[in-house]
């Protein structure tokens, strides 16, 4: 995995400052769960439904200090060029 080296410059959201201290997960588990956003908030951003093999990007935490499973609660899903909030409302 990487990050973008322009990310805070490219996507257009605003969490800069959480875009600046995106680091990439200290454990090396090879399979990771991500929690998304409720269906209804899903809905509400418009976000087009995910297929198996959509490639997306995903910005978001982890459990403090990476304990317990491997689950990261998005809080930026990035598909194609739009990028969703998914912590927030859409305004």
């Amino acid at each position: 995995m990487t990050l973008p080296s322009d990310l805070a410059q490219t996507a257009p959201v605003d969490g800069m400052a959480l875009l600046v201290r995106a680091r990439l997960p200290r454990r090396k588990d090879s399979r990771w769960e991500i929690e998304l956003a409720p269906l209804t908030r899903m809905q509400a951003w418009n976000v087009t439904p995910l297929k198996a093999g959509d490639a997306v990007g995903v910005l978001g935490f982890a459990f403090h200090e990476e304990k317990g499973e491997a689950t990261l609660r998005a809080e930026y899903l990035f598909v194609g060029r739009r990028v969703y909030g998914l912590r927030s409302s859409p305004v």
